[in-house]
């Protein structure tokens, strides 16, 4: 299962969805896509305040103005969890 903790400005992922093996793991996919999407748009903004990825953990950061670019990959995230809730829970 993936864990997400969220803040305002701070998102911090653990863990693996197991939904599918490795490599066919859509829920996984989404995740990680969204991530993604949300490190670029802070890079882009050059407001990035932290990032750390590994396999199995990820923790982003952002300097204030960056709510809105949080709150978009919540929604994503939230979506994920209310149609895959075995394999992603958000914790706020």
């Amino acid at each position: 299962m993936i864990r997400v903790i969220y803040t305002k400005n701070r998102m911090t992922l653990r863990g693996h969805a197991g939904y599918a093996p490795r490599g066919q793991d859509i829920v996984c996919a989404a995740v990680s896509a969204l991530v993604y999407a949300l490190v670029a748009a802070l890079e882009e903004k050059g407001a990035v305040r932290e990032v750390h990825m590994q396999p199995g953990q990820v923790s982003v950061a952002g300097a204030e103005g960056c709510e809105a670019e949080f709150r978009m990959i919540h929604c994503g995230l939230a979506q994920l969890a209310a149609r895959y809730p075995q394999y992603v829970h958000l914790e706020e």
